[in-house]
């Protein structure tokens, strides 16, 4: 885990993990709201994207829809194995 989001977090206080862990330590050995501090620039984005898409029009929504369609059956042509279809 190499990217450090653009929020202020001390990570000195919340240093990467060392070693492997264990699937339990869901959290990378961090407490959850420890997690959900760091986790706080990615939940921000996501909020502006589902505000952005709440304004959208008919027409803008049914050409993202296309869209992404689209990129799936890209790169699904491009898998050995599908990963959408």
């Amino acid at each position: 885990m190499n990217h450090k989001p653009d929020i202020n977090v001390d990570y000195e206080e919340y240093p990467e993990p060392i070693g492997e862990l264990r699937p339990e330590m869901k959290h990378y050995g961090r407490t959850r709201e420890e997690q959900i501090k760091i986790n706080q620039e990615g939940i921000e984005m996501m909020r502006k994207w589902r505000e952005k898409e709440s304004k959208m029009s008919e027409e803008e929504l049914k050409e993202a829809e296309e869209t992404w369609e689209m990129v799936k059956k890209i790169i699904d042509e491009n898998r050995s194995r599908k990963f959408f279809s």
